[in-house]
């Protein structure tokens, strides 16, 4: 098997922690010392493996025998998953035609999300990059590749609310003559109301070129293209940077909002809304929260572990070395009522014979949490019912930020509190929503030099 990954330089993590004032990590063996070992993944092979670097921790007493036989088979392990990740599957293929220039950019992308449908990525990933396709192979998928410009690619952003407006209206269309069939066949049962379709805007067109860019870079790294056309230097201002869609509510209409969750009688979908109102965390976190990670005493806190995997009750859990992995504060109001649904909550547990502890999820009836699925039902009831129609979840993370930026919050607490890797990101994406002080920024200078006495 050829040695292609290599592990880097490893990182003694008791020494990092110990410099952060922070414990040793439990481990069998006291004695033993902990180590992440990391291994970059080459650019040609980021799209087989699903990422950019591979990690593991392990525990070793000394660095010759010990640490270098850990990192031989760590090494051993990732060349073996990447062996198996590209040996007869999708792109490059012996039982497929072999790709070159003229290759049609849609059958491309069909034969890159193939090579990356083994298990380089998830399948929540893998059911929205077929998604992505779908557009790209409805405008722009006959184009062979070489003859694919910037002009095509942002000819298909363009006409991503169109396509999806349509689609849309093809499904409604579709169910209403299900429910036809279904009466004309006697089920009289009562129905909801089909409610209005959804249509993709910016959010949807920017993940497109995101996707788009990361094929380009695959067909780049094999020499099928002379360039990557959707990168920002070849595109206009409309798809300079692929950010996401920035939705906050605002003062007024935050209030608002507020006191009709507060209204809601207490339970699961009340915590987190409070949750998501009252920290900027992401709505896949607050439904992952645990009874244990919540304080509800003292200086009021949630601890984000991990976040809810979509489409599933499993919950995945962030390393320690992540900047998601953080605790957050609460406000008073969501800290009682998260008090008062833990006690409920552990008084029906126990009634039914299951005993509460601290890793039982928070945000759930019994010890499962709630999908996330049934939590976006709730809440499409929920918003349509008292006036906010079309708000996302994602929407109080923005609020959350951006009312906290524009009152004059430092921007690094802020970034560490949504859990973003660091604050220029954070000021990035919302720097729209800070208030520029540079007009008397002068004044005051020379106002407080003025101010101060003078020396003798």
């Amino acid at each position: 098997m050829t040695k292609t990954l290599k592990c880097d330089k490893p990182v003694d993590l008791d020494e990092a922690r110990k410099a952060k004032g922070l414990p040793r990590r439990k481990r069998d063996d006291p004695k033993a010392t902990a180590y992440e070992l990391r291994i970059r993944v080459p650019t040609e092979f980021q799209g087989v493996m699903g990422r950019k670097k591979l990690s593991r921790t392990v525990f070793a007493r000394n660095k010759r025998e010990e640490l270098r036989a850990r990192i031989a088979e760590f090494e051993e392990d990732a060349n073996r998953m990447l062996e198996d990740r590209t040996t007869g599957v999708g792109i490059g293929a012996q039982d497929v035609s072999p790709l070159s220039p003229a290759t049609p950019f849609g059958e491309y992308v069909e034969r890159y999300i193939a090579l990356r449908s083994n298990g380089a990525i998830g399948r929540q990933t893998l059911a929205n990059e077929r998604r992505y396709a779908e557009y790209l192979r409805e405008v722009i998928g006959l184009i062979p590749l070489r003859d694919l410009t910037a002009m095509d690619v942002e000819r298909c952003l363009l006409q991503v609310p169109e396509i999806s407006r349509r689609w849309a209206n093809e499904r409604v269309e579709e169910w209403k003559r299900k429910r036809e069939q279904a009466v004309r066949e006697g089920n009289r049962r009562k129905k909801k109301p089909l409610g209005s379709p959804r249509v993709a805007g910016p959010d949807m067109q920017h993940k497109i070129l995101k996707f788009c860019r990361e094929i380009l870079n695959d067909a780049l790294d094999r020499e099928l293209v002379q360039k990557n056309v959707a990168k920002a230097r070849f595109l206009s201002k409309n798809f300079k940077k692929s950010r996401p869609l920035i939705d906050p509510l605002m003062e007024e209409d935050a209030a608002r909002f507020l006191h009709e969750v507060k209204a809601l009688p207490l339970s699961p979908f009340k915590v987190a809304c409070l949750a998501l109102f009252s920290s900027g965390m992401r709505p896949e976190e607050a439904l992952a929260l645990k009874m244990g990670g919540v304080n509800v005493g003292g200086v009021p806190s949630a601890r984000i572990t991990g976040s809810l995997e979509h489409g599933t009750a499993e919950i995945v859990e962030y390393t320690k070395s992540d900047s998601s992995y953080r605790t957050v504060p609460i406000d008073d109001y969501t800290s009682r009522e998260i008090g008062r649904w833990i006690e409920e909550k552990s008084r029906r547990l126990r009634a039914m014979g299951i005993r509460p502890g601290p890793s039982t999820p928070l945000v759930g009836e019994l010890d499962k949490p709630l999908t996330y699925n049934v939590f976006k039902k709730q809440w499409q009831r929920f918003v349509e019912k008292v006036g906010f129609e079309g708000v996302r979840p994602y929407a109080l993370r923005h609020t959350f930020a951006t009312i906290n930026l524009a009152r004059g919050e430092n921007i690094k607490t802020i970034s560490v509190i949504l859990g973003h890797a660091s604050p220029s990101y954070t000021l990035d994406l919302y720097v729209g929503y800070i208030p520029s002080t540079s007009r008397e920024l002068s004044n005051r200078y020379v106002s407080r030099l003025e101010s101060l006495p003078q020396a003798a």
